[in-house]
């Protein structure tokens, strides 16, 4: 379908293009003349690749905190993908700002686990951690 405008026929978006001439948004086949403003955007293969964070099973264990639960009478959920290492319950962990807290729990997919290691997405029941909220973006590892 030749375009000359600035937005994609099929679904409107504003026209930008993967590496094979398709509408970004809609993935619709398109053919651009020449003074058409477009820009390229990187294939979808590059694009996944680099959003996702490499993962080390050896070293000692770390994971960006992705969200906070606090759940009254259990305590604070921290979910995450495990970028390296194993976490067991009862490790001892420390978060960016210094504070060490002990893993109470370890949940993968509703089912409670004895270990999590790289790769895995979990949730971890923190003890410790006092009044102070864990944001979200910290970093969480072992203790040394």
């Amino acid at each position: 379908m030749p375009v000359t405008a600035e937005r994609c026929p099929t679904c409107g978006a504003p026209l930008t293009l993967t590496a094979d001439r398709a509408c970004a948004f809609c993935h619709t086949p398109l053919q651009v003349t020449r003074d058409a403003p477009v820009a390229v955007a990187p294939a979808a293969t590059a694009a996944a690749a680099s959003a996702v964070a490499a993962v080390d099973p050896g070293g000692p264990f770390s994971m960006q905190v992705e969200d906070v639960f606090s759940i009254r009478g259990r305590g604070t959920v921290l979910t995450g993908k495990v970028a390296s290492g194993t976490v067991r319950v009862r490790d001892r962990l420390v978060l960016d700002d210094g504070r060490t807290v002990k893993c109470a729990g370890v949940e993968m997919f509703r089912k409670q686990v004895d270990m999590a290691s790289a790769g895995d997405f979990v949730g971890l029941l923190i003890e410790g951690q006092g009044k102070d909220p864990v944001q979200r973006g910290v970093w969480l590892r072992a203790a040394s």
